[in-house]
């Protein structure tokens, strides 16, 4: 393993866990009160009280996430440039990619839920 594959498999568990990470701190806590769990939120956010200082900060935690999967996305791509040719690294690069591909799944759905879902639906309560 060389290091460009330690640099993007860094950058992949990076991107993976800020994803998982925004979405513990602010659409998980949507789902489970809109489902009629809030006393779970309450429970949880009492027992990592540095989810509520971070729910806080979620445009900066989304934004940030964003740029990792953004750079694992580029990281992913240049080296897919440099012309590998073993099966092992066509393996390698099939399972990035499917991590990469559900990092960005996570922060799509966190990002939907933290901003889109209230809005909708107040415009369908009317």
């Amino acid at each position: 393993m060389n290091n460009h594959d330690m640099t993007t498999n860094t950058s992949l568990a990076s991107g993976f866990g800020l994803a998982v990470i925004g979405t513990t701190c602010c659409a998980l806590p949507i789902i489970l009160v809109s489902v009629g769990m809030g006393s779970v939120v309450a429970s949880v956010v009492s027992a990592l009280p540095w989810l509520g200082w971070l729910s806080q900060y979620k445009g900066i935690t989304f934004g940030v996430t964003a740029l990792v999967l953004a750079y694992s996305w580029w990281r992913l791509r240049s080296g897919a440039k440099l012309g590998e040719c073993s099966i092992n690294e066509g393996k390698r690069l099939r399972w990035q990619r499917r991590v990469l591909g559900i990092s960005t799944a996570i922060f799509l759905a966190a990002v939907f839920a933290a901003y889109a879902l209230s809005p909708i639906t107040l415009w369908f309560d009317v």
